[in-house]
């Protein structure tokens, strides 16, 4: 199926998720509800267009027809509350060390799901305590673990127009790499298709108004009919790809894409004066889809995304385009004969870290065309080829460190546990050993990284001194901070 095939069965689709939003208010209008419903019904008017997990001691509930949609998709018994009553309220829950293998499962399948905790401690005299909604987890912003493939990046994309010129983003939100192109002229639609289908994202964000010309620029077909809006003014149609193509596609209302104020979102957060240094000068379509793409990933981690740390805008010419139709017949990334055949990547892909099976990868679907980069990188391959024993020391190392990439994203997000620091820690203590294994190459690449790697040694020492050896799976646990590192928690235990 090609990707204008995708992109119209998607845009057609009237089954979308928040599809049963008429019927969950009707439900929700209960003559005397308890605080605790009254609670649940204020968060849930608050976040349109999600399943909310509210958060009730072990328990994350689902109320209402999200219980219903929750209990049918993940084959849970639905159960109800005030059972006796005229109208008894649909529900059912997953204990809380499971939720995330849970919620995992609603995202693949398009649903957007907000996490509600309970955000202080239940006392005897609290009768109600409170409770905020801290995470939306969507298709195109996955943090946790198993939401996230190690070989492969998952992307958010945002694409806007004005005239025959289009803006694009991609932001991996669990990695912090941020793009952006634009193009201009009669054949716009056509190149940004092509980069979309080259980067793949799960979630494609637009503006609302820009429905019918999504539909005209992408399907390469004229259409005139509306897209279906929740009652929070987004939708979120759900196909399926055998490429990976976009699955979730997700309008935001037009006043979030205003030119200025994107702009000076990215001026905030990346703390500069201007967005030339980034290549966005006299490029708005693409600045207002990064600031919207980055917009939209604070506003779903409920948290400002510091790991994103660069924005690379980058044009056509920088890399071989190749469309969906010949890396499917080349057999890049996936074969022809399905599950009996080997795909090249499959064939040449011995990395030892995520990091570096991503990039490998990456390099696979927009080969570079730059001479210079790509002799380097020749350059390089030939000095490992002809060093055994360096490649293979290397090697070795390699295989102890961890998805730092990923580490920190969870780190900057407020998500990283006790044993992400240590596996952080394990990770740069392979530094040293690395830099010395790369020192005596004559590869001006490999120098290069010889010379420009931080061992960050003060870093690895904080870790070494404040984190247990074996530390819990969750903070909470307690014992992860080590005897030691403060009297003043020595004293208390």
């Amino acid at each position: 199926m090609s990707l204008p095939d995708l992109i119209e069965l998607a845009l057609d689709k009237r089954e979308f998720i928040g599809h049963y939003s008429d019927h969950f208010y009707s439900h929700m209008n209960l003559s005397n509800p308890t605080p605790m419903l009254r609670q649940y019904q204020e968060l849930k008017q608050q976040h349109p267009g999600t399943l909310l997990f509210f958060r009730l001691g072990d328990f994350y509930e689902l109320f209402f027809d999200d219980a219903v949609v929750g209990s049918r998709e993940l084959q849970i018994t639905l159960t109800a509350r005030q059972k006796d009553s005229d109208n008894p309220i649909p529900m059912c829950g997953v204990p809380h060390h499971s939720v995330a293998n849970y919620i995992a499962r609603l995202v693949r399948k398009g649903y957007r799901v907000a996490i509600c905790e309970q955000t202080e401690e239940a006392g005897k005299t609290k009768k109600l305590v409170r409770r905020e909604v801290v995470r939306i987890v969507t298709p195109g912003t996955p943090i946790d673990p198993q939401l996230l493939e190690a070989r492969e990046s998952i992307y958010l994309a945002a694409i806007c127009s004005a005239g025959d010129t289009v803006g694009a983003a991609f932001l991996d939100i669990s990695t912090g790499e941020f793009r952006a192109t634009q193009e201009t002229g009669r054949d716009s639609w056509v190149r940004i298709r092509a980069d979309l289908e080259s980067f793949a994202p799960r979630e494609l964000l637009f503006p609302a108004s820009l429905g019918p010309l999504i539909k005209t620029g992408l399907s390469g077909r004229v259409h005139t009919s509306p897209l279906p809006l929740d009652e929070g003014g987004k939708s979120t149609v759900t196909s399926t790809s055998e490429y990976g193509i976009a699955s979730t596609l997700s309008p935001l209302e037009d006043w979030l894409w205003q030119k200025d104020d994107c702009k000076n979102l990215l001026l905030e957060h990346f703390k500069v004066k201007a967005l030339d240094g980034y290549g966005l000068a006299k490029k708005d379509e693409a600045t207002r889809a990064a600031g919207a793409c980055l917009r939209y990933a604070q506003e779903t981690q409920r948290a400002a995304a510091a790991h994103v740390t660069d924005l690379v805008y980058f044009e056509p010419q920088d890399h071989l385009v190749l469309d969906s139709v010949t890396v499917r017949n080349l057999e890049l990334v996936e074969s022809l004969a399905g599950g009996s055949g080997r795909s090249l990547l499959q064939v040449i892909d011995q990395t030892v870290t995520g990091m570096g099976a991503r990039l490998l990868r990456s390099w696979l679907l927009r080969p570079c065309i730059k001479r210079g980069e790509v002799e380097a990188r020749l350059s390089a391959v030939s000095d490992l080829d002809n060093g055994q024993r360096v490649r293979d020391k290397l090697r070795t190392l390699l295989k102890e460190v961890s998805d730092l990439e990923r580490v920190l994203g969870r780190i900057s997000l407020g998500s990283a546990t006790p044993r992400d620091l240590v596996a952080m820690l394990r990770s740069l203590n392979q530094v040293p050993e690395i830099r010395v294994a790369l020192a005596g190459q004559e590869s001006s690449l490999l120098q290069v990284l010889a010379e420009n790697t931080d061992e960050l040694p003060d870093v690895r020492s904080l870790i070494e001194r404040a984190i247990s050896e074996d530390p819990p799976v969750k903070l909470s646990d307690g014992n992860a901070i080590r005897d030691g590192y403060s009297a003043e928690l020595d004293e208390l235990r």
